[in-house]
């Protein structure tokens, strides 16, 4: 490179799961000869890593591109990318749906590492998915399976060790599927006693409830999996389960809650994903999803109201028996409603609990926030340094958590 040429700048925006966020911060990695911008500096190339699981996100994602684009020159990749790849166009936009491919265009190789900008890295340990619910177009983004070999992991999981970093977030696209394409017999479960032995606490991302084999169980009951646990429902009604092709009823669900809860001393955090709306959900349907939410100890839940994904089945069924828009936006709302109150009663019966806390950032002179083992947001006062491990005592005031040192 010429000496007296500047470095490129690049900028990032990032859309979506922890597995875009992971792989964002393994491109700013893996480039050389760049320097990293914010989007609201100056920059001769933005890279937009995009989402397509609902119509809002593919929405965020063109604003986004039509306003950096009169900018400089933009790069769209990710699921929204593949989604829309040889179909649209967008002024002064390259559609580079593969990751590997925007680090090639800027004269580098993508290496399985990332810059951890967070107090608790995400790793990608999988990609691809293999379920086909009649709604997600991800599968079909996304395609099949493929773990990262176990050894490559371990390798990762030292660095992130070496930097003195205290917790691990597992992700994936489907991390229960994890060593499936693999012959080495490898499962999430070895992956989870890798990251405990080498960095220590150790947190999952979403899991799917039957995939949560006995290994995991013993783990959590051994102390090797952080009490949280997201579990995605997505309904509460078994004929609308069905037709979404889910992998579960909701009394095998209530039995994985169940088995999970047993593992520990105390009530983990539960969370999880729920879809309202879906074709043909009758008034019937949902206030069975309504009554089992109500009956399971969820901490806190994230409500979707449905929108169709072309090239799906839902996308047929939503032709044929369509839940009215409004209605949909009125029991998204009843639900939020439940899973806000149902944050607030956890929240509150943490009250005099001790717990060990992820120090985040800094929000105010003297004042803290961090992340609890119960993936909870803890405000805490004192001098502390981002990363550092911090046991507390919590209590709970106007609507928040609060720590003090224990």
């Amino acid at each position: 490179m010429d000496p007296l040429k500047r470095p490129l700048k690049v900028a990032f925006y990032t859309f979506g799961c922890k597995v875009n966020l992971f792989e964002s911060d393994q491109l700013k990695k893996s480039l050389q000869n760049v320097e990293t911008v914010s989007c609201d500096d100056d920059a001769d190339i933005f890279v937009i890593n995009s989402c397509a699981v609902t119509a809002t996100a593919e929405s965020q994602a063109r604003n986004m591109v039509r306003r950096l684009s009169k900018r400089g020159k933009v790069i769209l990749t990710g699921c929204y990318a593949r989604k829309i790849q040889g179909e649209i166009r967008f002024e002064n936009t390259e559609i580079v749906p593969d990751i590997k491919d925007v680090a090639k265009m800027l004269g580098s190789m993508l290496s399985y590492d990332a810059f951890f900008t967070r107090s608790r890295p995400f790793i990608k340990i999988q990609s691809g998915c293999d379920q086909f619910c009649a709604y997600c177009i991800i599968p079909y983004l996304r395609g099949p399976l493929k773990s990262v070999p176990l050894h490559e992991i371990r390798a990762l999981l030292q660095k992130i060790a070496d930097e003195n970093f205290k917790e691990v977030v597992l992700t994936g696209i489907h991390i229960g599927k994890y060593g499936k394409d693999l012959d080495d017999g490898t499962t999430l479960a070895d992956v989870v006693k890798a990251a405990y032995e080498t960095v220590g606490r150790v947190r999952l991302g979403s899991l799917e409830s039957p995939e949560i084999d006995e290994r995991l169980f013993e783990y959590a009951k051994n102390g090797m999996i952080l009490p949280h646990w997201h579990i995605p429902l997505q309904s509460g009604c078994d004929r609308t389960l069905q037709a979404m092709r889910r992998p579960y009823r909701t009394d095998a669900f209530r039995r994985s809650v169940e088995k999970v809860t047993a593992c520990y001393d105390s009530m983990p955090a539960f969370g999880t994903d729920v879809i309202t709306g879906f074709p043909g959900e009758t008034d019937a349907d949902f206030a069975g999803t309504v009554k089992f939410i109500e009956s399971l100890p969820f901490a806190y839940g994230h409500v979707f109201p449905f929108s169709a994904r072309p090239g799906t089945p839902a996308e047929k069924m939503e032709h044929d028996d369509p839940v009215p828009k409004q209605l949909k936006k009125e029991r998204a709302a009843i639900l939020r409603n439940i899973f806000q109150a149902k944050k607030e009663d956890f929240q509150k019966s943490l009250e005099g609990t001790t717990d060990e806390v992820i120090i985040e950032e800094k929000i105010d002179e003297g004042l803290f926030a961090s992340t609890s083992s119960k993936y909870q947001t803890v405000n805490i006062k004192g001098v502390f340094r981002p990363r550092e491990l911090v046991k507390v005592r919590l209590s709970f005031e106007k609507g928040r958590l609060f720590g003090s040192k224990s």
